[in-house]
C-alpha cells in the first residue's frame, strides 16, 4: 500500500522551511536564486524539455530533502537527541 505524503506519513515542523531555505537559496551565484532558475525554465515552450527539466528539478528537491532529514539529528522517543 503506497502512503500519502498529506495524510500517512509524519513530518518534522521544520521540513517546509527547510524546503523554502532551500528553494530561495543562492544558485550558482551569490546574484541568482533557485526560485528564479526553476520559474524561468516553466516558461520553457518545448513540452520534451519542459517534461526533462521539471523532472530534474523534483530529482534534486527529493535528494536534498531526503539527504537533510536523514543527516539531521533526530528526536528519540524520550525527546533526546541520538
Amino acid at each position: 500500500m503506497t502512503k500519502h505524503p498529506a495524510n500517512d506519513w509524519e513530518w518534522e515542523d521544520t521540513a517546509e522551511e527547510a524546503f523554502v531555505q532551500w528553494f530561495n537559496d543562492d544558485y550558482g551565484s551569490p546574484y541568482s536564486l533557485r526560485s528564479e532558475w526553476f520559474f524561468g525554465d516553466c516558461k520553457v515552450q518545448d513540452e520534451n524539455t519542459l517534461k526533462d527539466l521539471m523532472y530534474k528539478w523534483l530529482h534534486s528537491a527529493f535528494l536534498t530533502g531526503y539527504n537533510t532529514g536523514r543527516c539531521s539529528p533526530k528526536l528519540d522517543d524520550t525527546g533526546c537527541y541520538d
